[in-house]
């Protein structure tokens, strides 16, 4: 039974689902044709709980232009940019981004910014910048709230260049770091004391972060603690979360109202899809407006509460089960020897009928016994489908590779595949 967890679910809010929905239908065909006998008069979030098989959108439905993007964009009545995500359905999606989107990013942004940044922060951002929406959120959303700070793009090659890197932060001597997940961790490894220590902020998102991998983080950023974003191109910094070396709070949704349905399958019950809805202010004209948008994203759930939220992209498919990062995340940053670890994919595909996964970590000082066979035990421990797939039915294969942390990422495809820690090798069908 899918459950409304948080986010604009207050009476107060629901005026502006209703305008939302009221302009959505006046606005756009995809819409019109969706309410189509719905009361929007009376609409409220549990009407989207009792809609969700047909009150929804996906995102192969946002390549229908003509009937996704509203009158108002596709006529040009206002300015807006077109900002662009790959997703993980195989083209670019181009998405509309208004003013009145980067004013709701901002409203997004107000709870964290308020508590955590300081007057005079420097802010080094590897976000990439336009096209990608996750560079104009960042920069815009900050600077409609007129933040007394300064914001630096720092090319993202750079990760790949120890001694530019290294030369732009003390340039730089950022207090605040804005990055992929994986990223944050990675320069935890690589930068000096010096710079580690001025840090005092770093916003993650785009990956799954488990509370293991944010401990194994701030261990090397002794003064900072983490702001976990869970974003979409579409919506925004839909999500956050405030993790220290000692506490971990509830992720809040400021702006939006999230769905999620469990997954059938008994094995999978801790996982939920995540449905956003996207609510505009009375007078706003968004992009897209977007209701149960069925983003493909799963949220992990324990004691009714999100432990964390794991992107799409950061699964592979072993045969008829499903390995998630995070599991993989969890278990390795068990180990304080253990600093680092990718996955090597090869999916199914007409040349290769037996899917396979090497997961291969790295680890400092001396080779810890056994530590192989200790992580496919735990991985099957907390999986079940995974081990009937590779250790009874045999129809897939996982090995384990521990190698020194500096050997980790050598010979690795030229590009990750479905996250930086996801390499796939040969094609994913």
């Amino acid at each position: 039974m899918p459950e409304l967890v948080v986010g604009k679910t207050s009476p107060k809010d629901f005026e502006d689902l209703r305008y939302t929905a009221k302009k959505a239908v006046e606005t756009t065909e995809f819409w019109k044709e969706k309410f189509s006998g719905i009361d929007i008069e009376n609409l409220t979030p549990e009407t989207l709980l009792s809609k969700l098989d047909s009150l929804y959108i996906t995102p192969k439905d946002l390549y229908n232009i003509e009937k996704v993007w509203p009158n108002y964009i596709k006529n040009c009545d206002i300015f807006y940019t077109v900002v662009r995500t790959s997703g993980t359905t195989g083209q670019p999606k181009r998405i509309p981004y208004t003013l009145d989107d980067k004013k709701r990013v901002a409203r997004q942004f107000i709870p964290w910014v308020s508590e955590y940044l300081e007057k005079g922060d420097r802010i080094a951002s590897f976000f990439p910048p336009l096209p990608s929406a996750s560079g104009i959120m960042g920069y815009g959303g900050l600077e409609e709230l007129g933040v007394k700070a300064v914001y630096y793009q720092v090319p993202i090659q750079f990760i790949r260049m120890p001694d530019i890197l290294i030369s732009e932060l003390r340039h730089i001597r950022p207090t605040v770091l804005f990055s992929l997940t994986t990223t944050a961790f990675l320069l935890g490894l690589k930068l000096p004391d010096d710079i580690k220590e001025d840090l005092r902020v770093i916003l993650v998102g785009g990956e799954t972060l488990t509370e293991e991998l944010a401990k194994a983080t701030l261990e090397n950023f002794p003064n900072a603690i983490i702001i976990d974003t869970f974003g979409s191109s579409e919506d925004g910094a839909v999500g956050y979360r405030v993790i220290t070396k000692t506490k971990t709070t509830k992720f809040s949704f400021p702006e939006s109202i999230i769905t999620l349905k469990s997954i059938e399958e008994e094995e999978y019950k801790e996982y939920h899809k995540v449905y956003i809805t996207k609510v505009m202010k009375e007078g706003e004209l968004t992009g897209l407006p977007l209701f149960n948008y069925e983003i493909g994203d799963l949220a992990r759930v324990e004691n009714g509460e999100i432990k964390s939220i794991i992107r799409v992209k950061d699964a592979i498919s072993l045969a008829g089960a499903t390995l998630y990062l995070d599991q993989v995340i969890s278990i390795v940053h068990r180990y304080p020897s253990l600093v680092d670890f990718v996955i090597l994919y090869y999916p199914l595909s007409p040349d290769n009928p037996k899917p396979k996964a090497i997961i291969r970590v790295g680890y400092m000082g001396e080779k810890p016994a056994g530590i192989e066979d200790e992580i496919r035990s735990l991985i099957y421990e907390g999986n079940n489908p995974v081990r009937y797939e590779v250790e009874e039915s045999k129809q897939a294969e996982l090995i384990i590779e521990a190698v020194p942390a500096e050997k980790v990422r050598e010979g690795l495809p030229q590009k990750p595949g479905k996250t930086k820690r996801i390499f796939i090798v040969g094609k994913d069908i």
